[in-house]
């Protein structure tokens, strides 16, 4: 079993000693800083909904997951048009852990919930993005958030499915992504999947300005789609099976490309679907060239650690979310 040479020979322990720093402030924090105290009430609800008090350090969300190594290769020339410095080099060694949704260590890979997580390691600056199958998310708000989660926590050893139902039916933005990741093909391979950011960031122009921008990861070979009989067949452990079996033969690649708000797109509400034509710019390939073993399913990839030159979003979620991971990450030592 391979166990990320590529990153770990050259910068070792850098993901450890970030994510202990990270976890430490944001327990510290999540006493005296009301968002805090919030991140931390979700966090325990997330082990309320996920937790075993007989595995108190186990992962409760995307539990089931795996590991690669590849490069981040910048188009040539991009920092011409965006001032990141980080582009300016032509190939960046990247761990990258995909993984499927829920709490679920042994979830069906027929989930159609689907993660991507990726630690990009310049020489002098660091870039880390935590991504979905879905363009939008379920909760706008950290009300909605924790409704979400609150409803589908067993009562008495048992999920009311009735009042699950009723809830998402009542709540437009819980109703609106039900309707959109039933439409979401399940596909047969991560390397058939588009992974999205979701939050809206800001990307700094060569004039110095800030361009908010949503981005994808978009498999270069193609977005394909399960039928029921199709999936069926494939059993529940198929995604790990079928990356071995692809990069053994060559590298699986991704585009990230820009997608750039038009003047009316809600940027600061992640349950928003853009809709209409959008200008896209390709930024790099992902190029994802081998299986690394399943080590980095305790590591901590916080997405507030950006790049110079990226700026974070501004919806409500995109701060909890970090101070979420680092208690989590806390809780797993």
């Amino acid at each position: 079993m391979k166990t990320i040479p590529t990153i770990g020979a050259r910068k070792p322990k850098t993901h450890i000693l970030r994510g202990i720093v990270a976890a430490l402030f944001v327990s510290s924090c999540a006493l005296w800083a009301e968002s805090a105290t919030d991140s931390q009430s979700i966090a325990e609800l997330f082990y309320r909904l996920n937790g075993d008090a007989k595995d108190p350090h186990k992962k409760i969300n995307h539990p089931k997951g795996f590991c690669a190594v590849g490069e981040f290769i910048p188009v040539k020339g991009i920092t011409n048009t965006y001032n990141i410095p980080l582009l300016k080099e032509s190939s960046i060694p990247t761990q990258a852990r995909f993984s499927l949704a829920g709490g679920n260590p042994k979830a069906s890979d027929t989930t159609k919930g689907r993660g991507l997580a990726l630690k990009i390691e310049g020489k002098s600056d660091n870039w880390e993005i935590v991504m979905l199958n879905t363009e939008i998310n379920f909760a706008k708000n950290l009300e909605e958030f924790v409704k979400f989660f609150e409803i589908r926590v067993p009562k008495n050893g048992k999920v009311d499915s009735e009042n699950i139902a009723k809830v998402t039916k009542e709540t437009p933005s819980f109703a609106n992504y039900d309707k959109y990741l039933a439409k979401t093909p399940l596909a047969p391979s991560v390397a058939n999947t588009t992974y999205y950011s979701i939050h809206t960031f800001y990307f700094t122009d060569s004039k110095g300005k800030s361009i908010p921008a949503r981005f994808a990861f978009v498999p270069v070979a193609g977005e394909k789609g399960l039928s029921a009989d199709e999936a069926k067949k494939l059993g529940d452990d198929f995604l790990e099976s079928d990356f071995k079996s692809k990069t053994a033969s060559k590298p699986i690649e991704y585009k990230m490309m820009l997608i750039l708000a038009n003047p009316n797109d809600i940027t600061n509400d992640t349950t928003a679907l853009w809709s209409g034509k959008h200008k896209e710019v390709q930024i790099a390939t992902l190029r994802i060239k081998e299986y690394a073993g399943k080590d980095c399913n305790g590591d901590v990839y916080m997405p507030a650690v950006l790049p110079q030159g990226v700026d974070a979003p501004k919806d409500p979620l995109f701060e909890t979310r970090n101070e979420v991971y680092g208690i989590t990450f806390g809780k797993r030592q």
